[in-house]
């Protein structure tokens, strides 16, 4: 048992530690020498390899892997050496002090009695309350087994280390953790624990059941007047008090914790729902399952590997077999979150729904396993069924009835909610929908559709019931040059379209549920240049649950409907099948590209939700809540125990819009005659001031360089976490997740909450004012240049190196990224869905652009750039259009510098080779020995060197003092560097502490360790 839990515990534990401390920049490494096996270092040693380098290179045993292997060696053979000299062949009772065995050499032999033994009468009672006692007995015995074997106290502590290991810094976002909030650490913290402790489960379970066996009792102990079933639950019961005595333990340990990091709201209810309620009772499931498995395999170790083969196919198997209905694999449920705007919402029932019926599943195993347990030596399985069939007795029979009738009932239930209440459709099914949507609806893509010119809503939250009610009208306006005589409208399919009509004669001809797909013909076509009105009526509400739970967006507190949920326009592209080779399996032509950034064709196509109109809602919700929409709060009123909410637009916008309802605190601020507001739960108060101070830091620098704001407010709006951990804007608005920035604890990291702001902030410009064309590098024009933004306005509050310190994680994520993740990679300029291109390297390339020709000249680019296509029809602006902006404003000599960050996937690899400092003139003269090597990749990463003779920053630095990670510069000057060996020699009036090439990183590179080495008076290293 001490080699399973000990090798147990190493295996998992030491990589639940690793994992959580690689999140960390600084702790990566920590974490690749820390793992016993290796599989971090390795990760580490080829985190920057492209797909080319992984097909083509070998791992080396170098670096951080060498290290790993040297550290566990060493230790290994350290604890070979102790326990050799350790190791005894004798009792363990003879070993032990001189004292021990004197004491026990000392004692006296007792003889055994001769005379007969006199048994006192009693009284034989089998009653139910005697049955009970006898229960409890065992439950106390076997649990006192247990403890006393110091497994479980081991095991506890193990987890607690964990605990402490992970937790400290938990949810770490740009090295940046979060308060450790109860929902933190019992989910998120110790959520990673149960599948060791699924494994200590069976490890337990079979010592209780074959301890008696083991230790020569059996024989006495199947002797004794005592029904299966009291055996049975009293060891069942003793193991549920160990898993409930660890449970106690990791929550003192969790409060200990968050007490330590200085938060004191501990949540206690909270902690007893998570850690007793839903771990506990899954806990349970697979101890019963457990149990049975002893039972059934009539060998200890056969049993643990029968327990664990079935463990590993229900966490990666199932999916292989094509087995996603959740009644179908025990103790399988959906998942569950917590959020404390809306509590556990509507994902908790469905979740209990499933493990009640899993249960009523785990009382049939109890009464099968009371029919099979063994008592005696007779083993085999014919002799145990035999006997099975004289143990089912009317009790058994009634027991049984009892699980059938509450596994019908539960499964009934469940079914009736998953199946009948909702479609249910395995996997094959759900791609061959959205394959039939694409095969009958694909030739109305380019079908003439009118534009939407302006809209109002009426919207009506019902958070207790929930539901959502929207009435909306639309004005469209034909934009094109031919006569429209049919609407196309598609809508979710979740979403029940009651009523639509026009204010002219029309009719609907196709009514497609399945794919919310809905043709509305026109009794006379709508002419080039004209409009009608379009009115809809829709509803949404949550029918049960659904195999994979409850909708996200039906909550009782923190409604959030955005633009996706609403009717839109014509046949829609990003709904169709996207795999490739789904759409092979499916018969499907593969997908149109991304048109190219050169077509011009796809310039003059209207994108998607590029309409600027005026838009007008009413929100009624409950009397405790409050309602946010785009546009200016008119007015608000009760009526009929509801609160309305009338909100308008002051200018055009874009069709995207959003609406919020939640039991809100409102932070109220001014930024000249713009009102600030921060729409928040009441509990997360920790960075309001942090946002605030954002946004008007955002607004004073944007306005300055880009041009005016255009709305009279910018509001801050929390949504629950269950709806995803992002920012979005919205006209005048920013939706923020509770799990982004509000419960960040910024200390000594980076403050993502202020840098997230300005990003979003700064869309209400890039993206917010002007619509960019459908093509390749759009995202460039909205991610990249927000991201440029924020940076300048974080590098105006912070200074600039808190900015280095968050662009070497943007550096790291792009290099890791490069992996290829689905896509080929491409240059910036072309950049599609590619995340880590457009946001990640996009900051890093704007930032060494905004170094090399100056702030003033880059931001006049954009200026110009936003100037030319605020608000503009077609043509709509592409990456070509900023990129000619950029090349006006850049000088000849650098011009390479665009088609290197830009155009073509450059890396660069520059290292300092020497460095020698003398005395001379007063001053040192400094002579620095580099090499540079410059390479071109292509999309899957084959890298070819090409010349080098770059601008490349050199640096000589005093030393840093406590926390800097470099000290006062010296010297800070661009010199040509050429590829190959090369030495630079300065100058400098004091001894620098240390020198080197891109000191600050501005460049791309895969090493960046080597660019600055230390001087040593006189001497290089």
């Amino acid at each position: 048992m001490a080699s399973y839990v000990g090798g147990l515990v190493l295996f998992l534990g030491s990589l639940f530690a690793a994992e959580a401390l690689v999140e960390q920049t600084a702790l990566r490494e920590v974490a690749a020498l820390i793992d016993p096996f290796g599989f971090l270092a390795v990760r580490e040693l080829i985190t920057y390899w492209t797909p080319f380098e992984r097909n083509t290179q070998l791992v080396e045993l170098s670096g951080v892997l060498l290290w790993n292997r040297l550290i566990w060696v060493t230790f290994g053979v350290c604890m070979l050496a102790f326990l050799y000299v350790r190791f005894r062949f004798g009792h363990e009772a003879e070993r032990g002090t001189k004292k021990q065995k004197a004491t026990l050499s000392g004692q006296e032999v007792v003889l055994e009695r001769t005379t007969p033994l006199i048994v006192p009468f009693t009284v034989k009672a089998y009653t139910f309350d005697v049955r009970v006692r006898q229960v409890l007995t065992i439950v106390r015995r076997s649990f006192g087994e247990i403890f006393a074997s110091r497994f479980l106290l081991f095991i506890a502590v193990a987890c607690l280390l964990f605990l402490f290991v992970a937790g400290w810094d938990a949810w770490v976002v740009f090295d940046t953790p979060t308060w450790p909030v109860t929902y933190v650490v019992a989910r998120e913290v110790l959520g990673q624990l149960p599948p060791l402790i699924y494994i200590l489960v069976v490890l337990f379970s079979g010592e209780l059941v074959w301890r008696e066996r083991e230790v020569g009792m059996s024989e006495i102990t199947d002797a004794m007047p005592v029904p299966n079933w009291v055996l049975l639950f009293g060891k069942f019961g003793a193991l549920i008090l160990a898993l409930a005595a660890l449970q106690a333990v990791l929550m003192a340990g969790g409060i200990l914790l968050q007490a330590l990091k200085g938060y004191y709201n501990f949540e206690l209810g909270l902690y007893v729902q998570i850690l007793f309620g839903i771990q506990l009772a899954d806990y349970a499931l697979w101890a019963a399952l457990a149990l049975l498995v002893h039972v059934l395999v009539d060998q200890k170790y056969i049993g643990h590997l029968v327990f664990v083969l079935y463990y590993v196919f229900f966490s990666f198997g199932r999916r292989l077999l094509g087995i996603e209905h959740n009644m179908l694999l025990y103790p399988a449920a959906p998942g569950w979150t917590y959020s404390d705007m809306s509590g556990f919402g509507p994902f908790l029932s469905p979740y209990m729904w499933f493990k009640l019926y899993w249960g009523a599943w785990a009382l049939l195993f109890a009464v099968l396993a009371n029919l099979l347990w063994r008592r005696g030596w007779e083993s085999g399985m014919q002799r145990r069924l035999r006997e099975a069939g004289t143990r089912f007795t009317r009790p058994a029979a009634q027991w049984a009835a009892v699980a059938g009738l509450l596994l019908l009932g539960f499964g009934g239930f469940v079914f009736y909610n998953t199946n009948v209440l909702n479609d249910y459709r395995p996997f094959d099914e759900r791609i061959a929908r959205l394959a039939a949507y694409e095969r009958r609806y694909k030739e109305y893509e380019d079908a003439p559709q009118p534009r939407i010119a302006g809209s109002s809503y009426h919207v009506e939250i019902y958070p207790e019931k929930p539901a959502i009610a929207l009435r909306g009208t639309y004005l469209l306006h034909n934009l094109t040059a031919v006569p429209i005589d049919s609407v196309h409208l598609m809508v979710d399919p979740a979403i029940e379209l009651r009523e639509v009509s026009f204010d002219r004669q029309g009719r609907r001809v196709l009514e497609d549920k399945v794919h919310g797909y809905h043709i509305l013909a026109l009794e006379k076509a709508l002419a080039p240049g004209d409009s009608l009105r379009l009115s809809f009526n829709s509803y949404f509400n949550s029918r049960g649950f659904t195999n994979s739970g409850a909708a996200a967006a039906l909550v009782r507190n923190g409604t959030f409907i955005d633009y996706d949920r609403l009717p839109v326009m014509g046949y829609q592209p990003e709904r169709e099948l996207k795999n490739k080779a789904l759409r092979e399996e499916q018969g499907l032509a593969p997908r149109k590209p991304t048109p190219s950034v050169y077509d011009e064709e796809a310039r003059r196509t209207p994108p998607r939700y590029a309409e600027w109109n005026h838009s007008e809602s009413v929100i009624g919700t409950d009397l405790n809540q409050i309602a946010v929409a785009p546009g200016s709060l008119r007015r608000t009123w009760t009526e009929s125990g509801r609160r309305y909410f009338h909100y308008k637009t002051d200018v055009p916008v874009k069709n995207v819009y959003s609406f919020f309802s939640a039991d809100y605190q409102v932070l109220e601020d001014k930024w000249k005659d713009v009102q600030v507001q921060i729409f928040y739960h009441q509990a997360h108060q920790f960075n309001l001031k942090r946002m605030v101070r954002s946004v008007k830091a955002s607004l004073d620098y944007y306005t300055e360089h880009f041009g005016p704001y255009r709305y009279p407010q910018i509001r801050i709006v929390e949504f629950p976490r269950h709806e995803g951990g992002y920012a979005r804007a919205f006209p005048g608005t920013v939706a923020y997740s509770e799990a982004l920035g509000f419960m960040a604890r910024v200390e000594d990291g980076i403050d993502y909450p202020f840098v997230v702001t300005a990003h979003e902030v700064a869309h209400q410009w890039w993206g917010g004012q002007f619509a960019a064309a459908d093509v390749q590098g759009r995202r460039v024009l909205h991610e990249t240049l927000a991201h440029y933004s924020a940076l300048m306005v974080m590098e105006k509050t912070y200074g600039p190196g808190k900015v280095r310190q968050l662009l070497g994680q943007f550096q790291h994520r792009y290099l890791v990224g490069r992996q290829n993740r689905g896509h080929l990679e491409v240059p910036l300029l072309l950049s599609d869905d590619q995340d880590y291109i457009h946001y990640d390297k996009g900051a890093v390339v704007m930032y060494a652009l905004r170094d090399y020709i100056g702030e003033e000249q880059v931001n006049t680019a954009l200026r110009r750039f936003l100037e030319k296509h605020r608000y503009s029809q077609a043509p709509y602006p592409t990456t070509l259009d900023l990129l000619q902006e950029l090349r006006t404003i850049t000088p000849d000599s650098l011009q390479y510098l665009l088609k290197d960050l830009f155009e073509e996937i450059t890396v660069w690899d520059m290292r300092t080779r020497q460095v020698l400092a003398e005395p001379a003139d007063g001053g040192y003269r400094v002579t620095l020995e580099m090499e540079g090597a410059k390479m071109k990749a292509d999309s899957i990463g084959r890298a070819r060197q090409v010349t080098m003779d770059d601008l490349v920053e050199i640096g000589l630095f005093a030393a840093a003092g406590e926390g800097e990670e470099r000290g006062k510069p010296l010297y800070l000057r661009k010199h040509h560097l050429r590829s190959g060996r090369q030495t630079i020699t300065v100058t400098v009036p004091q001894m620098p502490a240390s020198a080197g090439i891109d000191p600050y990183h501005k460049l791309i590179e895969w090493t960046r360790e080597d660019n600055v080495i230390e001087i040593t008076p006189g001497k290089g290293e």
